[in-house]
């Protein structure tokens, strides 16, 4: 899913020398395919030219996540904070790849990153293990099927 809030020129680094870096800020509305969310998102990014692309680190990014209770099957909103994160978008695609998943490239046409993918990655890395409301949640009654 392409988000052009998440979108980000690199045009202005394509001729500087290596390890020049721009930083930007974004706080939107956080949309992504198979993650529900109840606020925007936001945090800062820090782009920094390297030989092969860029190197794209993010940081204080938050949003409000809706999970639903394992137990009880109510919907509950959870804050997914993710300190840092950091990935390198390529100019193109390296000989060796360990994971296609971690491959992201610049879009050389019109000089921008999008990093839409990434921070949906980083964010369902960042679900809790046990996506329950409450700690004293009981859950649903086997016998009568209530809460």
């Amino acid at each position: 899913m392409t988000n052009d809030t998440f979108t980000f020129s690199i045009s202005t680094l394509m001729d500087k020398p290596m390890a020049t870096s721009e930083n930007y800020s974004f706080d939107a509305p956080a949309e992504f395919e198979e993650i529900k969310t109840d606020s925007s998102i936001n945090g800062k990014v820090e782009v920094m030219k390297i030989d092969e692309g860029f190197n794209v680190i993010t940081s204080d990014v938050e949003v409000d996540v809706v999970f639903e209770c394992e137990r009880c099957l109510i919907e509950f909103n959870e804050k997914i904070r993710i300190p840092h994160a950091e990935r390198q978008f390529y100019f193109s695609e390296p000989k060796k790849i360990e994971d296609i998943a971690d491959l992201f490239l610049i879009d050389k046409k019109r000089q921008k990153i999008d990093l839409s993918d990434m921070l949906r990655q980083e964010i369902a890395l960042h679900f809790p293990v046990n996506q329950v409301c409450s700690d004293g949640c009981k859950g649903l009654c086997q016998i009568c099927g209530k809460n």
